[in-house]
């Protein structure tokens, strides 16, 4: 059982890398992280194809992770609202995650209608957030990622 896991481990890992520097893993994830949080629902995959193909990032490892990281879209979202809201100096409508999911439910554009003022809103919120946590996970992600590459590294080097 022990020896299945590593092999499964060993190929995520290969997957993963795909031949990409730390600095370009890190930024895969980061634009991952960041467009999957994005206030507005069913454009990840899109924007993140338009994003990693001209600039060669690795699309199946973003597109997987923002698989991972989708859900806390879900937590986010009320308070880019709020932000936004703030930033114009208007209320905020009284707008509870469970009305504006059933919203999107029964008609994509009909929300995108009714809710632009709050899309907007949530946009402006993701805007002054997702700039300084993107910075600063890429610090971050870049900083571990480059310390796992250079472990092996020394480990291939020993051997």
């Amino acid at each position: 059982m022990k020896s299945k896991f590593i092999k499964i481990w060993n190929k995520f890992k290969a997957l993963l890398k795909q031949g990409l520097t730390p600095k370009q893993l890190a930024i895969s994830l980061v634009v991952s992280t960041l467009v999957s949080i994005f206030p507005i629902f069913g454009i990840t995959t899109i924007a993140l194809t338009c994003i990693a193909l001209p600039f060669r990032l690795n699309l199946p490892i973003m597109i997987a992770f923002s698989y991972i990281v989708g859900p806390i879209k879900f937590l986010v979202l009320i308070p880019f609202i709020n932000i936004g809201a703030y930033v114009f100096g208007t209320e905020h409508t009284l707008l509870t995650f469970e009305a504006i999911k059933t919203s999107y439910e029964t008609s994509f554009f009909d929300t995108a209608k009714a809710l632009s003022y709050e899309l907007l809103c949530g946009t402006v919120g993701w805007l002054l957030t997702a700039i300084p946590l993107g910075i600063g996970l890429y610090f971050i992600l870049k900083g571990i990622l480059t310390h796992f590459d250079k472990l092996k590294i020394n480990r291939l080097t020993t051997k």
